[in-house]
């Protein structure tokens, strides 16, 4: 198969086929024995129609494209191999010439977008240092002392902090609507959980009363309560207050913690934690900026096809995490106030950007060399065996059928690391 080969911008190529004759040939007649062995005609078994009645039939046009689409997929992988290609998306096709005698083809190629690396070692960004102040503890310490408490039935008015244990029927225009009603449903006042004002009106109310809820629904929900006045009624069964447990060696012994034995201990090991914590974000902060040093300095040319399907792959999986809060893509724009071009603008945007970081760091990987050997993956695997105490081929079925992305993780710890090194101090 002839060929020509031209470069196009942003990392294109233009590859003009010319099919032999004779394969061209072969193809249609392929095609035509198939459309035929398909064809029902009246008096006729299919697949048993004689070809000169078969071809008053089947028409020239139904031939070509039936031979094209047998042709396309050999005659594009025997591009890719002939001139060592490696698309990056998917290609366009486009037929150029089409007879009896002749076709061409002509594939435009999306390859790796070339990437013209500036500086990536000694950058020298300075990672933050991390101090924990005392009042950081003693809220972590609340916190957990929080958690750690109890509901209590209680005597006399609701307050906020309370929770209520209720039934609620609500109401449109006199009408129930669908998720509009609960039995013995438990609600935190003050979680603004409920629609704004609900837990409001439940406040300074008891155990037994019956209690009219009026609310307004917001312009930015459901459609078919958007704006709307609802009328909630609620019968309270139980008025219950947190109760706080004191910070004693029953409570300490309690939290099950690793070598905490007192308060002194607790607050040791809460300093520990929030410093670890601190000291992990200062990392991935000084992280980042090192990438985006690098990304600004170096050159890298994106296809609009690529950034396309970057776009249209983050626009998938934003719809799938809606549609498992229960919601269509239209309720949630009406929810939120967004337009979607609005969404896909700043989805682009972030699309470029993290291809054009993805794209250094992997030229970055090429120049230092920075692979993944089964010495690496052997190693991650007995580590995490001996964090889980499972054995090494328990941890090998487990990741088997993502064994790939396993690996890219590895590799993508490894240009970090090297990247961490080089740049941070």
């Amino acid at each position: 198969m002839k060929r020509v080969v031209n470069k196009l911008e942003n990392s294109k190529v233009e590859v003009i086929c010319d099919v032999e004759t004779h394969a061209w040939k072969e193809a249609q007649e392929k095609a035509f024995a198939k459309l035929a062995n398909n064809l029902e005609i009246k008096g006729f078994r299919k697949g048993k129609v004689p070809t000169d009645i078969a071809k008053k039939h089947i028409d020239t046009g139904s031939v070509f494209n039936e031979a094209i689409n047998a042709m396309l997929q050999p005659a594009f992988e025997e591009v890719l191999r002939e001139e060592k290609l490696q698309p990056f998306a998917r290609p366009s096709v486009d037929v150029t010439k089409v007879s009896d005698t002749e076709l061409q083809l002509k594939f435009v190629i999306v390859l790796a977008p070339e990437v013209k690396l500036g500086a990536y070692k000694g950058l020298g960004v300075k990672k933050e240092a991390v101090k924990v102040e005392e009042k950081e503890i003693d809220a972590a310490i609340e916190k957990l002392v929080a958690q750690n408490a109890s509901l209590v039935v209680k005597e006399g008015e609701a307050k906020k902090g309370d929770t209520v244990v209720m039934d609620f029927v609500g109401s449109v225009d006199g009408k129930e609507f669908e998720g509009g009603k609960a039995d013995n449903y438990s609600l935190e006042l003050g979680s603004n959980s409920f629609v704004p004002g609900f837990e409001d009106q439940l406040v300074g109310h008891k155990a037994g009363e019956d209690v009219e809820v009026n609310v307004t629904f917001p312009e930015q929900y459901v459609p078919e309560l958007a704006g709307k006045k609802a009328l909630f009624k609620c019968k309270i069964h139980e008025v219950k207050e947190k109760v706080l447990p004191k910070l004693d060696e029953e409570l300490i012994a309690d939290l099950n913690l690793p070598e905490v034995k007192d308060e002194a201990g607790l607050r040791e090991y809460e300093r520990k934690s929030i410093a670890q914590q601190k000291d992990a974000q200062a990392q991935n902060e000084a992280f980042n900026k090192v990438l985006e040093k690098i990304v600004k300095d170096s050159e890298v040319e994106i296809a609009n096809e690529v950034l396309a399907e970057e776009v249209d792959g983050m626009k998938k999986n934003m719809e799938e995490q809606i549609k498992q809060r229960g919601l269509t893509l239209e309720q949630y724009y009406q929810i939120t106030g967004e337009k979607e071009i609005d969404v896909e603008a700043r989805m682009r945007i972030e699309a470029d950007k993290n291809l054009r970081t993805i794209l250094c760091m992997e030229e970055i990987a090429k120049r230092e060399k920075l692979e993944v050997s089964e010495a690496d993956v052997d190693a991650e695997m007995k580590s995490i065996a001996d964090m889980y105490k499972m054995p090494v081929d328990k941890v090998k079925e487990i990741l088997g059928k993502d064994l790939g992305r396993f690996k890219a993780e590895l590799r993508q710890r490894k240009i970090q690391a090297f990247l961490t090194k080089e740049n941070i101090a």
